[in-house]
């Protein structure tokens, strides 16, 4: 196994630099000008001369290759550059607003893990029933609805006419007081991910209950819950820990419209604000910072089939 992780590890920079190609591409050659958009596209106060000289100060008159090769000479140093609109090192805005992310993507993914997983063995056990029906209907429903429908309704509701959670924002302190900020956020990206889950778990959990050793479990009359504990609940896992695994890496980078709708500080809405102000350093480093969180969360799932089936041998 620390083979594998080793050749997965080795990779990990080259693929870096496949991305970071791709998306510098694709930015530098996106329509608009950096320096307009920093100015509220308005340059009619500036001199043309400011203004090519802003150009050459950031290297935007270079080819485009001598860009790229800059960039990546300055990357394999560990340096993101530096922010066009702010002039901050890209890697402390990147911290910065990291922090955030990982609350509400966290947040989320304990009521997905919570919700989806009781409910999915429920409906598996209540096969036809009406349980099962209303549940599964519930999923369908619930994964059809959109994230962003769904946030602003819960502001209209929740924070309008209830007034019992705030609008938008993080709040300040520690996060035990101030959840009211963390709810609705945390909710509306869980919400179809709890749908979808729960389908999932049913499928397995089903496959699992109609294998002989869950037959001669009840044959031998071991208790129902101890029959779900040790024998039905860990050979689900490997799938529900593949689909959680990569849900959690999703929602680092996913959870851009919910947090534009509740003005969250997190990676997404900075990586938002970027594209408007085609603030390539940015959009190069949360771009790199995410593809690496996919990457490690991909290769932690992989190690992790290991330790819940030993039979498991990671030799590829």
């Amino acid at each position: 196994m620390l083979q594998y992780v080793c050749r997965r590890l080795i990779l990990l920079p080259f693929l870096l630099l496949g991305i970071a190609f791709i998306v510098f591409s694709i930015s530098l050659l996106a329509p608009g000008d950096p320096i307009a958009a920093r100015f509220g596209m308005d340059l009619s106060g500036i001199d043309q001369e400011t203004i090519e000289q802003m150009r050459e100060d950031l290297g935007l008159n270079d080819p485009l290759i001598t860009q790229y090769l800059r960039y990546v000479g300055n990357l394999l140093r560990g340096d993101l550059g530096q922010s066009i609109s702010t002039r901050r090192p890209v890697s402390a805005e990147i911290l910065s607003r990291l922090p955030a992310t990982i609350e509400l993507a966290v947040s989320a993914m304990f009521l997905v893990a919570a919700f989806s997983i009781p409910l999915g063995i429920a409906v598996a056990l209540n096969r036809g029933k009406l349980l099962d029906r209303i549940l599964m209907g519930g999923a369908l429903l619930g994964f059809s609805i959109p994230n962003f429908w769904l946030g602003i309704m819960l502001i209209l509701l929740f924070a309008l006419q209830l007034d019992w959670l705030p609008t938008s924002g993080r709040g300040n302190g520690a996060i035990f007081q101030r959840l009211d900020h963390l709810v609705m956020p945390a909710f509306t990206v869980a919400i179809s991910l709890i749908a979808y889950n729960s389908r999932i778990v049913r499928a397995a959990a089903l496959q699992v209950l109609g294998q002989q050793f869950i037959t001669v479990a009840y044959a031998k009359g071991l208790p129902n819950r101890r029959v779900l504990r040790r024998h039905l609940l860990p050979n689900i896992l490997i799938p529900v820990i593949t689909l959680f695994g990569v849900q959690f890496a999703g929602m680092l980078s996913g959870v851009v419209v919910v947090e534009q709708i509740f003005a969250w500080p997190g990676i997404g809405r900075l990586a938002v604000n970027a594209i408007f102000e085609r603030n390539y350093p940015i959009i190069l480093g949360t771009t790199i910072a995410l593809s690496i969180v996919y990457i490690l969360m991909n290769l932690l799932v992989d190690v992790i089939y290991t330790v819940i089936d030993p039979r498991i041998r990671l030799t590829k």
